[in-house]
């Protein structure tokens, strides 16, 4: 497909289908995608479980199709844990998916802020939450770019009844925060995610689009991120479609749609980025 030809504003197009590497790029060339997902939050595709030769025979084969991987990172990784010990071991197993974004020619590698332990998380408790992660991703950002590894921070879902657990940047507050404290930081916005319990997709690229590489793209009914079409759930896409024309954003979209095709998504898009009736805000 040449989703550029009818969406300008498109880069690439990715597709996340909770494969396996290998199949994973099958999958999405399959799609007719020009990058894929590799989610580190499988096992079987965790650090430790690429030898040498997997990793010199994936970058080659990826290479043979065109494509590239995007390295999204373990979101389980406890990034903004208070314990000194386990900071120490956190930062070291994001440098291992560092080293594995470089060996497999990652366009980028995709971070999340993990999650707090907390019984009665209150504001300081995020806030605080929030620095120590912000600490970690700036030491993270800085040696990545050393080793020409962009890194991509991905806001999770708020859930703000399910303690005591509690992700770590999900508000728009921690948008700001984080370009105050490493001011070339880039995004992939994950829109579904910005829906859950908030409406924050929307304030998001309309206040951060020159800092935002990608959209990861999925709807839901603003109770959970369940992934539906673009076209289901309470998300605007009208919406999303004005605020991209408004600011004149260009980059990667990612579909995490499970229950409609990479084809479908764009062809939607590309009818709402031609309606007559969408005009800029």
């Amino acid at each position: 497909m040449n989703s550029t030809e009818f969406l300008p504003y498109v880069t690439g197009v990715a597709a996340q289908r909770y494969l396996r590497a290998e199949e994973g790029l099958v999958a999405a060339r399959d799609e007719g995608c020009s990058h894929w997902y590799i989610d580190a939050s499988i096992l079987s595709d965790m650090p430790h479980n690429w030898s040498a030769q997997r990793r010199k025979e994936l970058a080659a084969a990826a290479a043979d199709q065109g494509m590239a991987p995007l390295l999204h990172g373990n979101f389980r990784a406890p990034l903004a844990t208070e314990i000194p010990e386990l900071q120490v071991a956190s930062l070291e197993y994001v440098r291992r998916e560092i080293d594995l974004a470089e060996d497999l020619g990652a366009t980028a590698l995709i971070i999340h802020g993990g999650v707090f332990v907390e019984p009665r998380p209150t504001k300081a408790h995020r806030d605080a939450a929030l620095e120590r992660f912000l600490d970690l991703l700036a030491v993270t950002v800085r040696e990545a770019e050393q080793r020409g590894v962009a890194v991509w921070l991905e806001n999770l879902s708020y859930y703000p009844k399910y303690r005591p657990f509690s992700y770590v940047f999900t508000r728009e507050t921690d948008f700001a925060a984080a370009l105050e404290a490493i001011p070339e930081l880039k995004f992939i916005l994950d829109i579904g995610h910005a829906n859950v319990n908030q409406e924050l997709a929307q304030p998001a690229l309309a206040k951060y689009a020159s800092s935002i590489a990608a959209l990861s793209l999925s709807n839901n009914a603003g109770d959970q991120d369940a992934h539906l079409a673009l076209d289901e759930g309470t998300l605007s896409m009208e919406e999303i479609t004005r605020l991209i024309k408004a600011a004149d954003w260009r980059g990667l979209i990612a579909f995490e749609t499970r229950n409609a095709s990479v084809q479908l998504g764009l062809d939607y898009l590309t009818s709402l980025w031609n309606s007559d009736a969408l005009l800029p805000v």
